[in-house]
């Protein structure tokens, strides 16, 4: 079992430097998506976009800490919300329903399959 310390310094110098950058920008992305929906009730289906930032957050921690199964969750959550993407461009979907971000997320995923074969 590892110290949050060690985890820590294992998230940040085990991984390429592009995978902690990209962390940052994931927990920036997060607490930015809360503060803009700060004003929209709690079970509000706005906050959809705070609960894909976590599935996002977490599989990339797990990236960072050079895991395969943080690439393959990270990758699959990324084809669910391109589907979604891809469904609500052709029916009147509201887009509360997706991350905002999917663009960059399907980069990041590609950046997650060139290191595949370096995670444990």
């Amino acid at each position: 079992m590892r110290s949050l310390k060690q985890l820590t310094t294992d998230l940040i110098k085990k991984p390429p430097i592009l995978f902690p950058l990209v962390g940052l920008f994931h927990i920036l992305w997060l607490l930015w998506t809360i503060w803009d929906d700060r004003s929209v009730p709690v079970p509000s289906i706005a906050w959809l976009e705070v609960v894909w930032m976590a599935g996002y957050i977490t599989f990339w921690l797990a990236i960072c800490d050079m895991r395969k199964w943080g690439a393959l969750g990270y990758i699959l959550l990324t084809i669910v919300n391109t589907s979604l993407y891809l469904a609500i461009r052709q029916h009147k979907i509201p887009q509360d329903y997706m991350s905002n971000m999917f663009e960059l997320d399907a980069l990041f995923s590609f950046f997650a399959l060139f290191y595949y074969k370096r995670l444990e």
